[in-house]
């Protein structure tokens, strides 16, 4: 297989932008820049998402038995470049109902449970239950809006 060629065809796949909010053991926000999201079941409302196998992210999700998710929305490439900086302080967040942490200006949030973990590859896919959700402001915005690429 041509490498190259894979990483081009691999890279057109479409990939949404979001901050995963996790808890950290001694309860302080996580918050993760992700790519690889999608729904898998209308009943029960099912999502899978990749995280990879070394991540910190991974390991609050596997604690905690469940994360949110925040979508993107035009404008909030500094909410992204801040959370890839790992300057947390810089982003609005309030809690979830069972205390995750999601974006304040985001397109939309949900919170999921944990439900099985597919350990294969350099990232696992967590296959979660969506238990709760709230609506924002905006539509979701792919990664290409930001220019950057992912995946191959």
């Amino acid at each position: 297989m041509d490498k190259k060629v894979k990483k081009k065809v691999l890279q057109e796949v479409p990939y949404g932008a979001y901050i995963v909010g996790t808890r950290t053991d001694d309860a302080k926000d996580w918050l993760m820049f992700g790519t690889w999201l999608m729904q898998t079941s209308f009943k029960p409302t099912l999502v899978a998402f990749a995280f990879r196998k070394d991540s910190r992210t991974l390991a609050n999700v596997q604690r905690q038995k469940g994360f949110a998710v925040s979508f993107l929305q035009e404008g909030m490439q500094d909410v992204a470049e801040s959370v890839l900086d790992g300057s947390f302080e810089k982003v609005k967040t309030q809690p979830t109902a069972s205390g995750l942490p999601v974006l304040v200006d985001g397109a939309g949030w949900i919170e999921c449970r944990l439900l099985e973990v597919l350990d294969q590859g350099d990232h696992h896919v967590v296959l979660a239950e969506v238990t709760d959700v709230g609506a924002g402001k905006g539509s979701l915005v792919t990664l290409d809006h930001f220019g950057w690429h992912y995946g191959g």
